[in-house]
């Protein structure tokens, strides 16, 4: 008897999670389980690996995610339940039969979707179909062809910015072959979290006719930048001396570093904006950055230092 999986346990989120918050528990997971990042202990990141886009694959997907909460635990023995027929439930979607994507050129580009299930999953839905990207697509969904394939970009912030090319190679199960293909991307403007790239005639191959393969952009966490809309914004410590005097402050941004002018009596919280250097616009330009100030001290202070503080404390 295969074993229960409980998904929501394995990415972390509550049964009342919603899509949102299930994406983002995921791609955490997947960032931080991912093969080619644990190269020490690759098997063991590999079996986690897959099964994170195994309960992925189930809880973003409206139907099994049902069928799923309905039978919980007791799936093998509800009443009712029948297993569906060979080849799975879900007979209508199209999927690449374990696709793998990988990318060159960029921070984590690599990404790989794993086609191995689970003897639960197997039980459950009928079948080890591959993933195809964000949770593949219906048949004729938005009038798709099934030569169509459909698979998740992983892009940096630095990505967005630079625009310019990516190389990519993938490959993907024809019937019994395995056929690969090397295209070069262009990178437009204006691309956000979410956005969808069309490439014409590089999706599956048959009967002398090509379908398209479709990117979905899949922006990776930064912990140095907050995207807000066309904006970015940066956390910025100062010493509490220079907020009070006025100092030159080096702020982050993703081509470079900027020094700017901070003006005497800043106080924490203050939003210093610097012009055209956040996201481009599809329309043309880009958005600002924001240097959020934060106060902070050295992590060990001088009894003499110590002394001026109270010093200076006592004055007020």
């Amino acid at each position: 008897m295969a074993e229960f999986i409980d998904y929501y346990t394995l990415l972390g989120v509550p049964k009342t999670a919603g899509e949102a918050e299930i994406k983002t528990a995921y791609r955490k997971l997947a960032l931080k389980h991912h093969p080619d990042r644990n190269q020490g202990n690759k098997a063991a990141s590999e079996s986690k690996f897959k099964e994170i886009n195994e309960a992925y694959e189930v809880l973003s997907d409206p139907k099994k995610r049902k069928m799923y909460d309905q039978l919980g635990k007791d799936w093998q023995g509800g009443q009712g339940y029948r297993p569906p027929p060979p080849g799975g439930g879900y007979q209508q979607r199209q999927h690449t039969g374990g696709y793998q994507y990988h990318s060159q050129g960029g921070q984590g580009a690599g990404f790989e979707q794993f086609g191995e299930f689970s003897d639960f999953f197997k039980s459950m839905f009928g079948g080890a179909q591959g993933f195809e990207g964000a949770g593949g697509m219906e048949e004729g969904e938005g009038g798709r062809s099934p030569l169509d394939m459909e698979a998740e970009l992983q892009l940096s912030v630095e990505d967005l910015i630079r625009g310019g090319h990516k190389q990519l190679s993938f490959s993907y199960r024809a019937g019994r072959r395995t056929e690969t293909k090397e295209i070069n991307v262009k990178l437009p403007k204006g691309l956000r979290d979410g956005t969808t790239i069309r490439l014409r005639g590089q999706g599956k191959e048959a009967g002398g006719r090509a379908g398209d393969l479709y990117l979905k952009v899949s922006l990776q966490p930064d912990p140095r930048f907050e995207i807000d809309g066309d904006d970015l914004r940066v956390k910025v410590d100062v010493f509490p001396w220079d907020a009070a005097l006025g100092s030159e402050l080096s702020v982050p941004s993703p081509t470079g570093a900027v020094t700017i002018k901070l003006a005497p009596g800043t106080s924490a919280g203050r939003q210093l904006r610097i012009p055209g250097r956040g996201l481009p616009r599809k329309e043309g330009g880009h958005g600002d950055l924001y240097a959020v100030i934060t106060l902070s001290l050295p992590g060990k202070l001088s009894p003499q230092q110590l002394d001026l503080f109270k010093k200076l404390k006592d004055s007020f």
